[in-house]
């Protein structure tokens, strides 16, 4: 049965892809450390990646607080934070690439044609889904 590594802050996309994607052996990861020690051990045919980690301690977060205050928000480190939540999925995908992670990921968001282009020209096999629709997740895991 092929392994789906399931990533986000809660619980919710892995209760989803537990109740639908029968198809597919659950594991689920909250933090990019957990997320990279889990694909070492068992390592996955897909990816289902939640884009904002709001829930999140800072602590489990990946990425520089104080440097994109600086670069992006004039030193503004509450809003650095809250960019860091925002697009920590696509900071989780980048540190499971960098570990040898080539598996296809989904994220279950709209992303803008352009954006998605980008994140596949950084990360190889990327889709989209904008909505939790079972159909087109299992299509997109398929067809990533």
């Amino acid at each position: 049965m092929p392994v789906l590594l399931v990533v986000e802050d809660g619980h919710e996309y892995e209760e989803f892809a537990r109740a639908f994607l029968h198809e597919w052996d659950v594991r689920a990861a909250h933090s990019a450390r957990e997320a990279v020690e889990l694909a070492k051990q068992l390592p996955p045919s897909a990816l289902l990646v939640d884009l904002r980690f709001e829930r999140s301690s800072p602590d489990d977060l990946i990425g520089d607080v104080v440097g994109t205050a600086r670069r992006r928000f004039a030193g503004d480190s509450a809003r650095a934070l809250r960019y860091l939540r925002e697009q920590q999925g696509t900071l989780v995908l980048g540190a499971l690439r960098e570990a040898g992670v080539d598996a296809p990921a989904v994220f279950v968001t709209d992303f803008a044609p352009h954006r998605l282009a980008n994140l596949r020209q950084l990360y190889g096999r990327v889709q989209a889904v904008p909505v939790f629709d079972a159909a087109a997740i299992r299509r997109a895991l398929e067809s990533a």
